[in-house]
């Protein structure tokens, strides 16, 4: 018998963030690593007066240093798809109602595979602001820059991490219960592996965090994993989606769809929780794993 639902959301946990969750440090050296002998040859240019000859210079000399350009403005794309005019200007064109500009003015940098005139290179990162921050000294090394936006860049992945921090935190469960997964299991594999049609409710490639046969009923578990620390919106859309997938799953024997879910987030989504937790059967929190329900499915 599931729990009351206030009981639930009172053992929502208030985090699963852990003390290394901010920064992945490993992550940044290892891709300091990749370039920091490319950097170190573009210190030279920091403090030149004709810089973009400069550069022009250490790229005909250097040419593998193009590869960690990219870097410094603060992307790990290598090809730059850009109209080749400050914002000012195109937007004095839009005004003027000179539309040619976004075909006319149109390039594509790339830095792996030079493509232009290194000169054309230099013009750019001059109208980018990259050079004119070398030039006027506002940095003193480009590996320490370098760890800087790498730093900033890993910040961007930390909603990924709380997902991914809660996807470990059952696995975890899973092992204990000595339960045999699969993770991150496509539609149209399960269907050639269980013999299921999940094919026929969504995408193939759509997946499920964690699939297994549970050893009690032998039915085949597709499990959904998330955790939610802060209010928004997505919780509201994964609960539509869910009762949805969970309704769709009712039509195949044998088969049970598990969602867990846990954070503070859902405190400020109440109604949104308690519409899930009436229309899925299997929904839990990691209250109900620390008390051994994986092994009761």
């Amino acid at each position: 018998m599931k729990r009351d639902f206030d009981d639930m959301l009172k053992s929502l946990k208030k985090t699963i963030t852990p003390s290394d969750f901010f920064v992945d440090y490993y992550k940044v050296y290892v891709n300091i690593k990749d370039y920091e002998l490319h950097l170190n040859i573009l210190n030279t240019l920091i403090g030149k007066d004709d810089i973009e000859k400069e550069f022009v210079d250490i790229v005909n000399q250097y040419p593998e240093v193009m590869k960690s350009i990219p870097i410094l403005l603060a992307t790990h794309e290598h090809k730059f798809k850009i109209i080749n005019v400050p914002t000012v200007k195109l937007l004095e064109n839009i005004s003027n109602k000179e539309f040619e500009i976004f075909e006319e003015k149109y390039i594509c940098y790339d830095f792996e595979k030079i493509n232009h005139p290194i000169e054309d290179y230099a013009t750019f990162l001059r109208l980018s602001g990259l050079l004119t921050l070398l030039k006027d000294k506002k940095i003193k090394n480009l590996v320490d820059y370098a760890i800087g936006i790498e730093v900033g860049l890993d910040s961007n992945s930390r909603k990924n991490r709380s997902g991914q921090i809660m996807e470990d935190i059952v696995e975890e469960f899973l092992k204990m219960s000595h339960i045999d997964y699969k993770k991150q299991m496509k539609y149209e594999d399960i269907d050639k592996l269980y013999g299921t049609n999940f094919c026929l409710i969504g995408k193939a490639t759509k997946k499920f965090d964690f699939v297994y046969r549970s050893k009690e009923t032998n039915d085949l578990i597709v499990m959904e994993v998330n955790y939610y620390g802060t209010q928004g919106s997505k919780p509201n859309e994964t609960v539509k989606s869910y009762i949805e997938l969970n309704n769709q799953i009712k039509q195949f024997n044998g088969v049970k769809f598990v969602w867990i879910t846990d954070g503070n987030g859902w405190n400020s989504s109440k109604r949104n929780l308690e519409d899930a937790y009436d229309n899925i059967e299997h929904l839990y929190t990691l209250y109900d794993l620390e008390n051994k329900i994986l092994e009761k499915l």
